[in-house]
């Protein structure tokens, strides 16, 4: 366990009393670390969608992509004899 000391504003805190979120942790700490894993998981998905926004402008992967559909394109329609 790493220990860390914060500071908060005092207004913050007392909204966090009054709305009673307090309440749903065990203590202060677990609220921080809880608070602060929902944004590790935040951050890691807007930085996926960001990854996947760069892909589909890179000309290299539109390459793979045009390439991957010409050699399939046969085997997509092999069924439709039947």
């Amino acid at each position: 366990m790493l220990r860390k000391t914060i500071s908060i504003d005092e207004h913050l805190f007392a909204e966090l009393k009054n709305e009673g979120v307090l309440e749903h942790f065990k203590n202060f700490s677990d609220l921080v670390s809880n608070s602060l894993q929902k944004t590790i998981e935040s951050m890691r998905q807007e930085n996926y969608k960001k990854q996947i926004e760069a892909m589909a402008q890179d000309p290299m992967v539109l390459e793979d992509i045009e390439a991957i559909q010409e050699d399939f394109k046969y085997a997509d329609h092999e069924n439709d004899a039947f």
